[in-house]
């Protein structure tokens, strides 16, 4: 509709001049709608010339040179057309005449103008779809390595089992046997489950089939306690985050450290976020475990790939106690 009424207003107003001069509204109206059909047909030929060519630019006359030519040529045809169309109005054919200069001015310079906007678009097109492309290799980048992470963590923490099952194989082979059931359900419910996301509840237990693991392997010194508030249940988190955590608050804990360990681990809501800690003992004289920072860089990693930020992750040290805080933004869709 805005067309149609663009090319009525055009035409009234092309049809003004010859009438302020004294011509006839008729053969003024059909030589209007004459122009006005050819210098369409100019856009036309414009827009499949630059939708599919975009000039250099070292080609920029190229961007003169096609609409210069498309216009003088139509002016030029449409002042041919008129003679064919109005034989009789030899009076206004000889006034048209020396309009043709005028007429050739306007189908240039508005076909120039055509063509300049056909380039920008071409051009902000371009852009858009560079940038649509970028963040897509990005977005892959980004998947294929969360993906890596994630691969990581299952070998990491089954060669630690398989270990530990060895060692108990001789010394107590019901113990050892218990580990290998318990391991099968840990690594089988880590597979069966392609998720990226999980509640809150979900991940608990399959938490919970770890710290069995985990007791196995270190018996009656290691204790876990969970204070979970019941509105964290369907609070969601990433599938495998608490895992390399909580297995590296028992490495830590156990490492230089005599007696019990007790690993305390704490959800709560707060306002946008899903907040964790997890609290292990530890030795500062000790050093630190051979590998214990393997969970907190592979986590401190996840997070920024998934939300960009890089204040998710905090971890500190009050006395023999050694905290990890992990906030967990919850986004509506995920």
């Amino acid at each position: 509709m805005i067309f149609s009424a663009a090319i009525t207003l055009w035409i009234a107003a092309i049809s003004l001049l010859p009438v302020f001069y004294g011509q006839e509204w008729l053969p003024s109206v059909t030589e209007a709608a004459t122009f006005t059909a050819f210098l369409l047909l100019g856009f036309i030929v414009l827009d499949n010339i630059f939708r599919y060519f975009s000039p250099k630019k070292s080609q920029w006359w190229l961007l003169i040179s096609f609409p210069l030519v498309t216009g003088l040529t139509l002016a030029y045809i449409s002042q041919k057309t008129i003679t064919l169309l109005l034989p009789s109005a030899s009076e206004y054919l000889l006034f048209t005449d020396n309009l043709l200069p005028v007429k050739g001015f306007i189908a240039v310079l508005v076909l120039l103008a055509w063509s300049i906007l056909l380039v920008l678009n071409s051009r902000i097109e371009e852009q858009i779809d560079i940038k649509e492309r970028l963040s897509k290799i990005e977005e892959m980048s980004r998947e294929a390595e969360l993906h890596q992470l994630r691969q990581q963590l299952q070998p990491h923490f089954l060669f630690n089992s398989l270990n530990s099952v060895s060692a108990l194989i001789k010394s107590d082979p019901e113990r050892a046997r218990e580990m290998i059931f318990q391991l099968a359900d840990f690594l089988r419910g880590t597979i069966q489950n392609n998720k990226k996301w999980l509640t809150l509840k979900s991940e608990l237990e399959h938490l919970e089939l770890f710290l069995s693991i985990e007791k196995v392997r270190f018996g009656h010194r290691l204790e876990t306690i969970l204070e979970i508030d019941s509105e964290t249940d369907q609070l969601t988190i990433p599938q495998l985050l608490l895992q390399p955590l909580v297995e590296n608050a028992i490495k830590h804990g156990l490492y230089g450290v005599t007696g019990d360990v007790l690993i305390k681990i704490r959800a709560q809501y707060r306002p946008g976020n899903l907040e964790i800690l997890i609290e292990n003992p530890f030795n500062p004289d000790s050093g630190k475990a051979k590998g214990s920072g393997f969970g907190l860089e592979v986590v401190a990693r996840r997070l920024f790939l998934i939300f960009g930020r890089n204040d998710l992750l905090n971890t500190r040290e009050d006395g023999h106690i050694f905290t990890v805080q992990v906030k967990i933004p919850q986004i509506a869709e995920k």
